[in-house]
């Protein structure tokens, strides 16, 4: 599964500072899934609604630390620049909740945004229970998900992707359909704005055996985020 948010247009900053900030990390390390969702709800449409549910809320509720971070004066969106990407493993046994990933980058070019940038990445890091069980050799053989996330601030787009796998590209495209009306349910009040631009700008597709959720949003429409009183 892949999931984008692209927020394009307006100055960009001209040089990205790679390494400015970098997280210290071994490329093969361990943490503790998540299991806010392992819990199957009532059935596939329920557990993928919940999935969609807190990918919403996980995004919107970065956007607003980064309204309030550039409320504070500690995020400047035409000089500010990061990148953090993340490939995650975790196995599917009930007994084993202990997984691992490799952090392929974590940087910036602001040290005000670190503390929002690994909150952030802590969420995206189960791959919203949407990729399949299957086998790993990192686990010997046995069955773990395996997902990847992306999300970073250069060249005036905000974007945030996370991938999963699925067992095959006929499971891909059914999952690809049944998102697409799932999150057609989804609704956000006048108040909302945030969760509102990302409703709106927000697509399905599969290739092979992976599937694309794409949420892309204009710079003119970051701008407003961003300002004093947005929620």
């Amino acid at each position: 599964m892949y999931l984008g948010l692209v927020l394009a247009g307006g100055a960009a900053p001209s040089v990205f500072a790679h390494g400015a900030l970098t997280r210290n990390f071994e490329l093969q390390d361990e943490i503790e899934a998540k299991d806010d969702l392992d819990k199957n709800p009532d059935g596939e449409a329920a557990a993928l609604s919940l999935s969609i549910k807190t990918y919403i809320e996980d995004v919107e509720s970065f956007l607003n630390a980064l309204h309030k971070l550039a409320d504070e004066k500690k995020f400047n969106a035409s000089l500010d620049a990061f990148e953090v990407t993340q490939t995650t493993m975790l196995p599917c046994v009930p007994a084993n909740k202990t997984g691992s990933y490799t952090a392929n980058a974590f940087e910036s070019n602001n040290t005000a945004l670190k503390p929002s940038l690994e909150w952030f990445s802590k969420l995206l890091t189960d791959g919203y229970s949407l990729a399949d069980c299957l086998p790993n050799q990192r686990f010997n053989g046995n069955e773990a998900t395996n997902s990847k996330f992306t999300f970073k601030y250069a060249d005036s787009a905000l974007s945030v992707q996370v991938s999963v796998q699925k067992a095959s590209p006929e499971i891909a495209k059914k999952v690809s359909t049944d998102l697409v009306t799932t999150f057609a349910k989804f609704t956000a009040s006048s108040e909302q704005i945030v969760r509102q631009k990302i409703l709106e700008n927000t697509s399905f597709r599969f290739s092979n055996d992976q599937v694309f959720v794409i949420t892309r949003l204009p710079r003119a429409a970051l701008d407003p985020l961003l300002a004093p009183n947005a929620k």
